[in-house]
């Protein structure tokens, strides 16, 4: 997966329900998410730099 798959799965964990509905586990599941996306883009990014 790559930083963009990790954040819309993210965004469509905190988009899919009412945002009043959210329960603490799916936002701490998102956050997760969100951490690889991260994760993810810093690592994309080093290997762009790495092959200029």
């Amino acid at each position: 997966m790559d930083s963009h798959e990790y954040r819309a799965r993210a965004e469509q964990l905190l988009t899919s329900k009412h945002h009043l509905d959210l329960d603490p586990a799916v936002v701490e599941q998102a956050a997760v998410w969100a951490q690889l996306a991260t994760a993810a883009a810093i690592t994309e990014t080093n290997e762009k730099t790495e092959t200029h």
